[in-house]
């Protein structure tokens, strides 16, 4: 018979950092536990941290798609279930993950409780529950029945007084309903409840805007200005006493997919909203997205929130996972921290008091940074794989071995983690894929590639070397064993599968702790829009030399929960804001301690003045026959016309005058040596009323044909 369990990294590294510290044993968590006064450092072994988005993978299948995953603890084991997959994955550190497979596990948007030390588990809209003690045994069996086929993104919930509770929803119309039900039959209780509704025209973060879609689920119709919310997602957390009843909002295809609460003392309400909402929400970075997920305890109490986010891959969209850490204050409002939330965290049980102390400090270098490639397909740039955009990417113009980008930090940096992201631009792809499922269809080998760091361009360091990588880890983020000084980073592709281009996201690099600043902005100014309070316009005084700022905001001053992202501006407008509570609003600016690249277009795409050479006499745009063109760039001062054989040329200003027109002679273009035979100057240049140099012409003579150049001194 097939084991069951499968060897599996959700997350895969190269290298480590830190020193191993031993686990403290701990009883199994319930929904309602808090021990987070008693913190213990929760580390079995390396590494310490982690980076969204975060990769789900099974041995050598393809990646999994990432949908409404759910983590509980169960027999102080982590366990990790997300829709579709037929199956589990577990960890005791949330580190390393082993893979269960459960033919019996039900299907769809899953919800699992842990009832009297048995699991149970059941999916939305379908009527079975099954039941399992020993879930690494990957055998689970039919428990019994609902009356009900009709639990959308069901959510089972046993409290500790022995009840048990279904709440579901799954609507652009209909609302959150909770209803008890027997724990031994299954079957209702009483009737149903109405929870609530969506109300996107109180609750701005609600608001599904066409401006804010990233990829069109549907292709039956254009998406309108503004549109019901789908809420989704049901899910509760008891915490100290308070059940907060948390919803998704708006759908997987928006960039402002996110979180919200209600809270209430009873599990059958009534609910109140918390103006303090949204919960998790992200609209900017590299990984956008934080709705249809779930709420854990960790092993000493603090909470995480694992949320659904949007991916894109080869065209097609799907869905992925991100981590972000919870916590409910002492006035029982429930929050959480996505700020620098897709840059390297700690996981759960390294940090207390995670919500407010889990970024590493670890700045992104490589945003905005000088890219040179080997080659370039169609218009795919290499300026893509630095703009922290999931939805571009640069492909070189083949998949072949050799094919690299070089990341020009601008000066030495101490790298302490690379991100490396790929796409599977062209790439023969299995059927299916898109919005489903994943898994299956299994290669031998992935993307494999290595890193080497510089500081001089020239002299070379291998850094990672996975040149025979067989898992699809479309986010490989390697966190390394100690800080590395360099100012280039190169990767070089190894090997691309399944016939395509070797095409890469972004290659985010982290680092500069201890030269980063952040620096408070004094100087903002907030206008709320009258017409429409959801929506509100900031505007602050920069700082110089800025990578980004945080805007934080929030209904209390001490209580600045929320937060958007903003890179190399300094003005946001945002529509999430809740209508009836007034806002206040912080700006704190981040610098990594590396300069963006600024283009300059002088060198990368002309001077912007053209120069021309024709055979015979050319006055305008008349006479002779062009031979070629050329545009001159900034700090190349010298433009070779080969090939010239005796007769009249002309060299002009494109399309302006001519600066030389004569006859060449046999004497003077057929010879040896570098010393010119002809010389000529043809211009003076300048900027406004100085003369800064000249523009000069020779040819000099060769074996059977001459050359004329053209040198800016």
């Amino acid at each position: 018979m097939k084991h069951p369990m499968k060897g599996v990294m959700l997350l895969v590294f190269l290298t480590i950092i830190g020193t191993s510290c031993k686990e403290s044993a701990s009883e199994n968590q319930s929904q309602s536990s808090d021990n987070s006064e008693n913190f213990t450092v929760q580390i079995t072994d390396n590494p310490l941290t982690f980076c969204n988005p975060i990769n789900l993978v099974v041995g050598s299948e393809r990646a999994r798609r990432g949908g409404e995953p759910v983590v509980l603890i169960y027999k102080d084991d982590y366990y990790l279930f997300v829709t579709g997959s037929r199956g589990y994955w577990f960890s005791k550190n949330m580190r390393y993950w082993t893979y269960v497979d459960a033919p019996n596990f039900p299907g769809g948007v899953v919800s699992v409780i842990n009832m009297n030390g048995t699991l149970y588990a059941c999916a939305m809209n379908q009527k079975d529950v099954f039941s399992c003690s020993n879930p690494k045994s990957g055998e689970w069996t039919k428990a019994g029945s609902f009356d009900s086929d009709r639990y959308g993104d069901a959510n089972m919930y046993y409290d500790d007084d022995g009840k048990l509770y279904m709440y579901y929803g799954w609507s652009q119309l209909m609302p959150f309903k909770v209803v008890e039900l027997d724990p031994k039959t299954f079957k209702e209780i009483g009737e149903p409840k109405i929870c609530f509704f969506g109300n996107y025209e109180e609750h701005g973060f609600e608001r599904r805007r066409k401006d804010d879609v990233i990829f069109p689920f549907f292709n039956h119709r254009d998406y309108f200005p503004e549109e019901y919310p789908w809420i989704e997602g049901p899910w509760i957390t008891k915490h100290k006493g308070k059940y907060y009843l948390q919803y998704a909002s708006i759908g997987l295809e928006f960039l402002s997919y996110s979180h919200g609460v209600y809270v209430s003392d009873t599990p059958m309400g009534p609910f109140e909203y918390s103006q303090h909402n949204p919960l998790t929400f992200k609209t900017t970075g590299f990984a956008p997205g934080a709705g249809h997920g779930s709420t854990f305890h960790d092993k000493n109490g603090q909470l995480w929130t694992i949320c659904m986010i949007p991916s894109f891959y080869n065209g097609r969209g799907g869905a992925e996972i991100s981590l972000f850490p919870t916590a409910v204050d002492a006035d029982g409002v429930m929050h959480s921290n996505t700020a620098f939330g897709d840059y390297p965290q700690y996981y759960p049980g390294v940090k207390k008091d995670a919500v407010d102390t889990n970024f590493t400090g670890w700045m992104l270098l490589s945003q905005k940074k000088k890219v040179e490639v080997s080659s370039t397909f169609e218009e795919n740039k290499p300026a893509n794989a630095v703009d922290e955009n999931f939805m571009t990417f640069w492909s070189a113009g083949t998949g072949d071995p050799g094919e690299y980008m070089t990341v020009d930090l601008g000066k030495d940096a101490n790298i302490y983690a690379i991100q490396t992201n790929f796409d599977q631009y062209g790439a023969e792809m299995p059927s299916g894929g898109g919005f489903g499922f994943g898994g299956g269809g299994g290669l031998d080998r992935y993307q494999s590639y290595t890193i080497e760091v510089s500081s001089d361009n020239k002299n070379w360091f291998m850094l990672i070397d996975k040149s025979h990588n067989i898992q699809d880890l479309r986010h490989d983020y390697v966190e390394l064993q100690k800080p590395i000084k360099a100012r280039y980073v190169k990767l070089t592709n190894v090997f691309t599968p399944s016939k395509g281009k070797f095409a890469v996201k972004d290659l985010r690099i982290f680092g500069n702790p201890d030269v980063a600043t952040f620096t408070k902005v004094d100087a903002i100014m907030a206008v709320r829009n009258p017409e429409d309070r959801r929506d509100a316009t900031l505007l602050w005084e920069p700082v110089k030399g800025a990578d980004g700022y945080v805007v934080r905001y929030g209904i209390e001053p001490n209580k600045l929960y929320n937060n958007y992202m903003v890179y190399d501006t300094n003005t946001l407008t945002m529509h999430s804001l809740n209508k009836t509570p007034e806002y206040y609003f912080e700006v704190e600016a981040f610098d990594s301690g590396t300069d963006y690249y600024k283009e300059r277009t002088e060198e990368t795409m002309g001077r912007g003045a053209e120069i021309e050479l024709s055979q015979g006499i050319s006055i305008g745009y008349r006479g002779g026959t062009l031979l070629e063109r050329k545009m001159t760039r900034e700090g190349v001062n010298e433009y070779v016309f080969d090939s010239i054989k005796p007769d009249t040329y002309t060299v002009k200003h494109t399309f302006g005058p001519v600066l030389w027109s004569g006859k060449l002679t046999e004497a003077e273009l057929i010879g040896s040596g570098d010393e010119p035979t002809v010389t000529a100057e043809l211009t003076e240049l300048g900027k406004g009323m100085d003369v800064t140099g000249e523009m000069n012409f020779k040819v000099i003579p060769g074996e059977k044909f001459g050359k004329i150049i053209i040198t800016f001194d």
